[in-house]
């Protein structure tokens, strides 16, 4: 026989008494005043199923943050609960934690469950909207890139921060973070003030990773986040703007010529020594090659600074846009450069003695055009003595109906020197056109003028 506990042995002992004692009508009227006493707590309090009316925020657990990174904010969850309506009409958000595991899961897009629970044991969690969600996991990269300097603000008048010898300590960085934002960063810089230098700078700047736009790229990490720059500062002897002429190499393909060319920037500020920037009247992009172009060319091209002369420029590069164009009927004219309007005392030399002119129009007027009746005049009024690049003027007699497609080069260097040895004097010598002999000049000792 099993074994009464002594709570069982209690429970059967105040039965037994309750039965010989007070008689089995108590029993009964006990039992049905616990049947009154529950049916009027339920029908006060009863049981219901509503939705709550908030949003849950779902936090994702278990993520391995060495190797992933949630890229995306996961969207909240609405649940509907059920239980006594006094509880639930005292819930707040604070009484539920949504979850989602994320445990051994891989980079991409994934499917997980969404798990609630409430702090209130007498309510329970009956469905929750969405059920599941989506999730986007990247993986974790790194990359090394160079520390740029930005500087926002310029050195004291007359002086100039040396941007090509700066220098940062450490020289690079790492950017970490997700793949996809880590791929769009194109450089880490630090933004300097120089306002007011006089003389060299060594500052302490916060490195922020930009993509191509110079847009801040978020949600990546940079290692260090600080680096100390060096900016050389001296001081500047004179300055002067000047015109940026793009240096156009080969020819376009038959049948099309160049349109126009534009550039931006189309000045740049130059400085160096007064004799140097007096020399100096345009900067010269580096070649850009359009042989055999038959549609626009654009390029990205650096300048190339003349001797002495040192470019100052926000940008490095240029913008050169050459728009090619097709061309009905063209023809191409070799044409001698003359030189006019010389200063007294001085001699010059053009680099490029010839041009080849391009026309375009009707055939039957290209046909009827003779080398001799296109002029190529470079002005030299009030040009002092050094390397000028110039555009010649060109003239030919039918304006109307012809038009000058192309100049190559567009630009002609002449050289200015003052008249020290015997002077020269051109005699004639015979080039072909297409249509006929087009004098030109060959230089013939005659007596100077001393």
């Amino acid at each position: 026989m099993r074994r009464l506990s002594p709570q069982s042995l209690w429970t059967a002992r105040a039965l037994r008494y309750a039965r010989y004692s007070l008689g089995v009508r108590f029993l009964v009227a006990l039992a049905l005043s616990a049947l009154v006493w529950a049916g009027l707590t339920i029908e006060e309090n009863p049981v219901a199923t509503e939705p709550f009316p908030g949003r849950l925020t779902v936090e994702p657990v278990g993520l391995d943050t060495r190797r992933l990174v949630l890229v995306r904010e996961i969207a909240p969850v609405r649940v509907s609960v059920s239980g006594p309506k006094v509880d639930l009409a005292s819930l707040t958000a604070d009484h539920f934690v949504a979850r989602v595991d994320l445990t051994g899961l891989g980079a991409g897009q994934q499917q997980v469950d969404v798990d609630v629970v409430v702090s209130n044991s007498q309510v329970e969690v009956e469905r929750i909207t969405p059920a599941n969600i989506t999730v986007w996991l990247d993986p974790v990269v790194e990359r090394q890139l160079r520390v740029n300097a930005r500087i926002e603000s310029d050195v004291a008048t007359g002086y100039r921060a040396n941007l090509s010898e700066i220098t940062a300590e450490p020289a690079d960085a790492t950017v970490s973070g997700a793949s996809s934002a880590v791929e769009r960063v194109a450089r880490v810089q630090a933004a300097l003030s120089l306002e007011g230098a006089t003389r060299d700078v060594r500052v302490e700047g916060l490195l922020i990773p930009v993509d191509r736009q110079g847009v801040e790229v978020e949600d990546v990490r940079v290692d260090p986040p600080t680096v100390l720059v060096n900016v050389p500062v001296t001081r500047i002897t004179g300055r002067k703007r000047v015109p940026v002429v793009p240096r156009i190499e080969g020819a376009v393909a038959p049948s099309f010529f160049i349109a126009r060319i534009g550039v931006v920037p189309t000045s740049v500020e130059i400085e160096g020594e007064p004799g140097a920037l007096e020399r100096v009247d345009a900067v010269e992009t580096l070649p850009i090659d359009i042989a055999d172009a038959r549609g626009d060319v654009q390029r990205e091209v650096g300048f190339e600074a003349p001797e002495g002369i040192t470019i100052r420029s926000d940008q490095p590069f240029a913008q050169v846009a050459v728009v090619v164009e097709p061309l009905d009927e063209t023809t191409t004219i070799q044409v001698a450069v003359v030189l006019t309007n010389l200063g007294s005392g001085l001699q010059a030399i053009a680099d490029q003695p010839f041009l080849q002119i391009v026309m375009s129009g009707p055939a039957e007027v290209l046909q009827s055009l003779r080398g001799g009746d296109i002029l190529a005049e470079v002005d030299l009024s009030n040009r002092a003595p050094g390397l000028h690049q110039i555009q010649p003027a060109i003239a030919h007699p039918s304006p109307d109906t012809l038009r000058i497609a192309r100049v190559i080069p567009a630009v002609v260097g002449v050289r200015i020197a003052p008249l020290e040895a015997p002077s020269v004097t051109p005699a004639a010598t015979a080039i072909p056109g297409p249509g006929g002999a087009v004098p030109t000049a060959t230089p013939t000792p005659t007596p100077s003028a001393g």
